[in-house]
C-alpha cells in the first residue's frame, strides 16, 4: 500500500469555504470598528481643543475662541487679541464624522466662558455614535452629552 501526503482537492475546498463565510462575517464587524475608532477619535480630539483654548486664555492672559464651523466640518482655536488661529490646531472632521451644529465658544482669561457652546458630532454610518460636547455659560465646564 502505498502512503499519499498532502491534501485531497475536496480537503482544499472546504478550508476555502470555510475562511470565505469567516471573512464575510469579519470584514463588515471590521468596518464597523474602523468608524467608531475614528469617531472617539475625532470626539476626543474636539474634547481636546475645547480644554486647549481654555487653558491657552488662563495662561497667555489672552482671551481665545473655539471656532467651531459645522459647514466645513472643521473645529479650529484662535487668539482673539489678533486674530491668529493656530496653525497646528486646525481639526477636520473624518469622512465618516459629521459636525451636525456648533456654536464658538470665547473663553476669557480667568477661564470663564462667554457663551454656551454645544458641538453635535455624530457618526455617518453607525447610528449609535452620537454624542454633543457642551461648555457651561461662566464655569467653561466642558464635558460630553
Amino acid at each position: 500500500m502505498r502512503r499519499k501526503s498532502g491534501f485531497t482537492l475536496i480537503e482544499m475546498t472546504i478550508a476555502l469555504v470555510i475562511i470565505g463565510i469567516m471573512a464575510m462575517i469579519a470584514v463588515p464587524n471590521f468596518k464597523r470598528w474602523v468608524y467608531h475608532t475614528r469617531f472617539t477619535g475625532f470626539l476626543r480630539d474636539a474634547y481636546t481643543d475645547f480644554q486647549h483654548g481654555k487653558m491657552r486664555a488662563m495662561t497667555t492672559g489672552i482671551a481665545h475662541e473655539v471656532v467651531v464651523d459645522p459647514v466645513n466640518e472643521t473645529i479650529r482655536l484662535r487668539r482673539l487679541s489678533d486674530g491668529a488661529f493656530y496653525p497646528q490646531r486646525d481639526l477636520e472632521a473624518p469622512s465618516s464624522c459629521d459636525i451636525v451644529s456648533g456654536a464658538s465658544v470665547t473663553f476669557n482669561r480667568d477661564g470663564t466662558a462667554t457663551s454656551n457652546g454645544n458641538v453635535q458630532i455624530v457618526n455617518k454610518y453607525i447610528a449609535s455614535d452620537n454624542q454633543t460636547i457642551t461648555v457651561s455659560l461662566g464655569t467653561a465646564r466642558v464635558r460630553f452629552q
